[in-house]
């Protein structure tokens, strides 16, 4: 990747906050509930957050949901797409929700409707990153960070499918 890119938030940072999230969320799981990772942006997110549950002594199912609103854009199409369904139902079943960016929250209230009409029992979220615009939203459920408008990549977050495995998260400069 040979844009130029400003780390807002290192690896060590990243790793220290999913510890205290999942401590947290652990806390409030039942034995039956369902980690839904949003595609393609949470499953970095998504992964250090089982494995975090995991040592705090929760293994619950998990499985995942592909939405779409930015395509190859930075800017999101206001317009949400199920490009691929959940694989197991999740009626009577507490949620956990776990995406990258809370933005303009199109893409999660728009999950948690779905999954709610699906009939999930309760849907929590987990939001890796927030948005200065979501700041009027609804609060996540757990929440890794507050941070500045601009264009993310890294640690699962991409442009155009690039960046994606970056360890750090990045603002590409403009």
């Amino acid at each position: 990747m040979t844009t130029q890119l400003d780390i807002l938030v290192s690896a060590a940072q990243i790793n220290q906050r999913v510890e205290e999230l999942t401590a947290e969320i652990a806390d409030r799981l039942d034995e039956e509930a369902v980690v839904i990772g949003l595609l393609q942006g949470a499953f970095v997110f998504m992964a250090d957050v089982v494995r975090g549950l995991a040592r705090h002594g929760k293994t619950p199912r998990t499985d995942f949901l592909w939405l779409s609103s930015y395509g190859d854009s930075h800017e999101s199409g206001g317009r949400i797409n199920v490009l691929a369904d959940l694989q197991k139902p999740i009626g009577g079943r507490q949620v956990l929700i776990v995406d990258d960016v809370y933005d303009t929250g199109r893409t999660i209230l728009f999950a948690k409707s779905y999954l709610a009409s699906k009939g999930a029992r309760e849907v929590l979220t987990c939001l890796l990153a927030r948005k200065p615009l979501a700041a009027e939203l609804p609060a996540p459920d757990y929440l890794g960070f507050d941070l500045p408008d601009r264009f993310l990549v890294g640690y699962g977050l991409d442009d155009a499918g690039r960046g994606r495995g970056l360890p750090d998260i990045c603002a590409v400069k403009t």
